[in-house]
C-alpha cells in the first residue's frame, strides 16, 4: 500500500512526464518550502512577473513572506489583495472577482499568478488562469479544504453555488510552518471536509448504480489509506501538531487528485456538501456573511449523510414501493410550488434551483420503473454501499477529538431550520445523491426529525 507521500510523488511524476498543461506536476510539502519557490520559478518561468494574489488575512499570514522570498531570489513581483463584497467580512469566489482578476492578468503575458491563501483565493486564481489557459501556483495558508490539487472550483454564480471545471494548479508549495499556525478552526474545517469521504463515495456509487453516472474505482479508492492515517491523528490535528498537520495536508492534496482523476467533485462531495452550499446560498441571498467555514459546515453535514445512508442500507427490498412513489409524484407540478421551502432564497435563485431539480427528478412511470430496478437490484446495491461506509459514530468521535463543530446549533442554525435544510438541500443541484432516493421513497420527511434529534438532542 502506497503512503500518501509516495502516492503524491507518483501522481506528480506522471503529470510531469505527460507534458500536458493544467496538471499538478510539482508538490513541495514541509517546513520552510516557501524558500524553494524562487529557484523553481526561475527554472520553469524565467523572466516572468510574479503576481501574488491574496486576501488581507492571507497576505499577512504568508503573502509578505512569499514576496520577500521571490524578491530576495531576484524575481520581479507585484501583489493583489482581494477585498470582500461590501458588508461582508470574508472574500467570496464569485464570477465578478474571477472576471476582475482575469482582466488584470490579461494585460501582460509576462504575469505569473501565485495564489496565496486557502479555498477561496486558490479557486479564484485557478479559474481565472484556466480561462486564460495559463499555469498558476498555489501557496496554501491553511489545511482548510481539499481543492488545492483539484480540477474544479466552487463558484457563486447568479446566487447559486456551482462547481466549475478548471486546470489544476501546476505546483503547490505547502509550508507546514505557515499551515500549522493558521487559526485552529481552519485546519479543523479541512478535517471536517475530508471526513465526508465514505459517504460522498456512497453517493457517487449510488448514482452510478441507479443512474449510470460515470464512476472510477481508481479515483474512489485513491484516498482510502491516507484517510485512515488522517483519522488516526485527529487529536494532533486539533492541537496543531506539525506531523499531524503534514498528514492532514497530504490527505487534502490526495483528495484533490481524486477529483481531478474523476473529472468531477463526486469522490469527495455528496449530500453533505449540499447542506453547506445551501446554508451559504441562503446567507448570500440575505446579504449576510456565511455562517461558518465550508469544511465546518461539511463536517456537520457529514454526520447527517452518515446517519441517513446508514438507515438507507438497513432497508429491505420489500420496503421499496415503486407504485407508492409514483403515486406521490404523478407529475412535476409540485416543483412549481417549492418557493415556500426556500424562504431565504431570492426569486431569481429559486428559479435556478427549480431548473436544477427538474433536471434530475423523475415522475410517474419513469419514477416507478427506476425504483423497480432499484428494488430488484437492492441486495447487491445495499452490500456495495455498505462496504464503503464507516459508522457515523466513529466520524462524530473523530470530529470531537479534533475539536471541530458537530452541531448545527453551534453555528446558529436552529432545529426547524436544520430540518428544513436536510429536506430541501437536494433541490439545488442536479447531481443524484442518496437524499434523492430517500426522498423518492417517502422516507426523508420521516427520518429527518430523528436524525436531528440524534445530533442536537430532543426538541424542547
Amino acid at each position: 500500500m502506497e503512503t500518501a507521500s509516495q502516492l503524491l510523488d507518483r501522481l506528480t511524476a506522471d503529470a510531469a512526464r505527460s507534458g500536458q498543461p493544467g496538471r499538478t506536476r510539482h508538490i513541495a510539502l514541509g517546513e520552510g518550502v516557501i524558500d524553494a519557490l524562487p529557484a523553481w520559478l526561475d527554472a520553469q518561468h524565467p523572466g516572468r512577473i510574479d503576481v501574488i494574489v491574496a486576501d488581507a488575512n492571507t497576505y499577512a499570514a504568508a503573502g509578505k513572506r512569499v514576496e520577500a522570498a521571490l524578491e530576495g531570489g531576484g524575481r520581479f513581483t507585484t501583489h493583489l489583495v482581494l477585498d470582500p463584497r461590501p458588508g461582508e467580512d470574508t472574500l467570496t469566489c464569485e464570477t465578478g472577482v474571477i472576471e476582475a482578476l482575469r482582466t488584470f492578468l490579461v494585460a501582460s503575458d509576462r504575469f505569473n499568478a501565485i495564489a496565496v491563501g486557502s479555498g477561496t483565493v486558490s479557486d479564484i486564481v485557478k479559474r481565472a488562469c484556466s480561462e486564460l489557459e495559463r499555469p498558476c501556483q498555489v501557496v496554501p495558508t491553511a489545511a482548510s479544504m481539499n481543492g488545492y490539487t483539484s480540477g474544479i472550483v466552487a463558484v457563486l454564480a447568479g446566487g447559486v453555488k456551482r462547481t466549475w471545471p478548471c486546470r489544476q494548479a501546476e505546483a503547490i508549495f505547502a509550508d507546514i510552518d505557515v499551515i500549522r499556525h493558521a487559526p485552529a478552526v481552519m485546519n479543523q474545517a479541512g478535517f471536517g471536509d475530508l471526513l465526508s469521504k465514505p459517504y460522498s463515495h456512497a453517493d457517487w456509487l449510488l448514482s452510478h448504480l441507479v443512474r449510470g453516472v460515470s464512476y472510477s474505482d481508481e479515483a474512489a479508492r485513491l484516498l482510502d489509506e491516507a484517510w485512515r492515517q488522517m483519522i488516526a491523528r485527529a487529536e494532533g490535528i486539533g492541537r496543531g501538531e506539525a506531523e499531524a498537520t503534514r498528514v492532514l495536508m497530504e490527505t487534502i492534496l490526495v483528495s484533490g487528485f481524486s477529483m481531478a482523476i474523476a473529472g468531477s467533485s463526486a469522490p469527495a462531495s455528496g449530500g453533505e456538501h449540499l447542506i453547506s452550499h445551501y446554508w451559504d446560498m441562503e446567507e448570500h441571498c440575505q446579504d449576510r456573511p456565511v455562517r461558518a467555514l465550508h469544511g465546518t459546515q461539511v463536517g456537520i453535514g457529514t454526520l447527517v449523510s452518515g446517519r441517513l445512508i446508514e438507515r438507507l442500507v438497513g432497508l429491505e427490498a420489500s420496503e421499496i414501493d415503486p407504485d407508492a412513489a409514483a403515486a406521490r409524484r404523478p407529475d412535476p407540478s409540485w416543483i412549481d410550488a417549492i418557493d415556500a421551502d426556500h424562504p431565504l432564497l431570492t426569486p431569481e435563485v429559486i428559479a435556478e434551483v427549480k431548473a436544477q431539480l427538474r433536471d434530475k427528478q423523475l415522475h410517474a412511470d419513469a419514477l416507478r420503473d427506476e425504483l423497480a430496478r432499484v428494488r430488484d437490484a437492492w441486495p447487491e446495491i445495499r452490500e456495495r454501499l455498505r462496504a464503503s461506509l464507516v459508522p457515523p459514530d466513529e466520524v462524530a468521535a473523530a470530529l470531537h477529538a479534533a475539536g471541530a463543530t458537530s452541531r448545527a446549533s453551534a453555528i446558529g442554525v436552529d432545529r426547524p431550520h436544520f430540518e428544513r435544510t436536510i429536506r430541501v438541500c437536494r433541490h439545488i443541484r442536479s447531481r443524484y445523491v442518496a437524499l434523492d432516493l430517500i426522498d423518492d421513497l417517502g422516507l426523508l420527511e420521516r427520518w429527518t426529525p430523528e436524525i436531528v434529534t440524534s445530533m442536537e438532542g430532543p426538541a424542547r
